[in-house]
C-alpha cells in the first residue's frame, strides 16, 4: 500500500509539474500531458527509486530521474505528427521534475523504505 500512495504522490507532482512547464512552453493539450506525466511516473519509480534510490543516495536516483525524464518527454515528442516539444522545453520540465524529485526521494526513504531496526539480537 505503501507504494501506491507514492504513486499517486509521485504522479500528482509530475502532473503538476509538467502541466505548469509544457502548458507554457508548448501548445500541449492537457490529455498529452497526463500521459507524458504517466509515463515519466512509472518509468522512474521502477528505475530511479525502487532500483537506484533503494541501492545508492539521493543525489545519485535525482540525478538519473533527471535524465530518465528528459529522455522520456523527449521522445514523447516523436509520438506527434509534429514537433511540440524542443529539446530545452524538455530540459526545462526534467529540471523542474529533478527539484520535485529530490523531495520526494526524502519521503520515499523514510515512509517507503524505512531503516529496519537491528535485527542482531542474538537469537
Amino acid at each position: 500500500m505503501k507504494h501506491i500512495y507514492a504513486l499517486l504522490i509521485k504522479y500528482a507532482m509530475i502532473t503538476v509539474i509538467t502541466w505548469i512547464a509544457l502548458g507554457m512552453l508548448t501548445n500541449l493539450r492537457f490529455g498529452d500531458i497526463l500521459y507524458i506525466s504517466a509515463a515519466v511516473t512509472i518509468i522512474a519509480y521502477i528505475i530511479g527509486d525502487l532500483l537506484i534510490l533503494s541501492a545508492a543516495n539521493n543525489i545519485v536516483a535525482t540525478l538519473s530521474d533527471f535524465v530518465l525524464a528528459l529522455v522520456v518527454i523527449y521522445l514523447f515528442n516523436f509520438l506527434w505528427t509534429t514537433n511540440q516539444i524542443s529539446f530545452s522545453d524538455a530540459f526545462i520540465t526534467a529540471l523542474a521534475i529533478g527539484v520535485g524529485e529530490w523531495f520526494f526521494h526524502k519521503y520515499v526513504a523514510n515512509k517507503v523504505f524505512p531503516k529496519a531496526p537491528n535485527e542482531d539480537n542474538g537469537i
